[in-house]
């Protein structure tokens, strides 16, 4: 049994009070409730509300530095594409530059420019030493299919429809383009090679490779200014040619010499000249042991 607080009256289990105080009581607990219930759904409706706004504010605000972040990742890969491909053509066009002002030089005083050639970048050597090594090949070409296959011989097969045999000379002039440029690739590693081994072991000079071998790149131009008029012009026979092309490879040998003399320059003449000697003995004997291993 319980009580009542109020008017003190015996309650069963269950049972509520019908005094006036109870009776007063509980409905202002009901009032309070219905009043404070509604207002407190309201305001859990608006932080609701407001916490969904401010979520996908946040999500908005993070999708655009995303995308503004994107977009500077873009400008910044063109910027840099863009900087490296003007550089690119810049060191392109320089390298040609200083190719055309390196041959120009080498035309109008060749022993000087090959002793002192100034400062020699390694793609200015590599484009030396791949022209020359076209040329050579076209030039080689044209001395044993006949001098007089020249260009204008071609072009008069192909547009003449001589079929095979015109397309046949076509392949042949760019392979022996292609396989000169890579024969004289390796014709200017071995050569230039093979004298810093000498320079190195036997005279111990420590001459850093690309400054002592960019001089090799400049030997090769004699024979090569006599093949590309004979391969443009194509009206030597095959005898002038080949003596024409004899008389490049002896101004060859007297630029390699001036080349090692100037090198070497506190060694005797004649210290130079059984170097150069024995130099050109090692170069012809890898070269032919490559072309008969080729062969067979």
């Amino acid at each position: 049994m319980r009580e009542c607080i109020y008017c003190g009256r015996q309650l069963e289990k269950g049972e509520q009070c019908t005094c006036a105080m109870s009776v007063a009581k509980r409905r202002e607990r009901e009032q309070a409730k219905q009043t404070e219930q509604p207002g407190s759904r309201k305001e859990a409706r608006a932080e609701e509300k407001n916490r969904r706004k401010q979520e996908r504010g946040d999500a908005k605000r993070r999708e655009r530095e995303a995308r503004s972040r994107e977009r500077e990742a873009r400008r910044s890969t063109r910027r840099a594409a863009y900087n490296y491909s003007r550089a690119y053509r810049s060191r392109t066009k320089t390298a040609f530059g200083d190719v055309w002002q390196l041959f120009r030089s080498f035309l109008r005083s060749p022993i000087e420019t090959v002793m002192n050639p100034g400062m020699m970048s390694v793609p200015v050597i590599m484009i030396f030493v791949v022209i020359e090594g076209i040329i050579s090949g076209l030039s080689i070409f044209s001395i044993i299919s006949g001098a007089s296959r020249g260009p204008v011989r071609l072009l008069g097969s192909l547009m003449g429809f001589r079929g095979v045999q015109g397309y046949d000379m076509l392949l042949g002039w760019l392979s022996s383009a292609f396989s000169g440029a890579v024969g004289g690739i390796a014709v200017f590693f071995i050569g230039s090679g093979i004298f810093y081994l000498i320079n190195r072991w036997i005279f111990k000079q420590f001459t850093p490779y690309w400054e002592f071998s960019k001089r090799f790149a400049l030997v090769g131009i004699p024979y090569t200014v006599i093949g590309a008029v004979g391969v443009l012009l194509g009206f030597f026979s095959q005898t002038t040619f080949a003596v024409l092309m004899i008389v490049g490879i002896v101004g060859t040998v007297v630029l390699l010499y001036e080349i090692l003399r100037s090198a070497w320059y506190s060694r005797s003449a004649a210290k130079v000249m059984y170097m150069m000697l024995l130099g050109v003995f090692v170069f012809l004997m890898i070269a032919l042991y490559i072309v008969r291993i080729s062969v067979f």
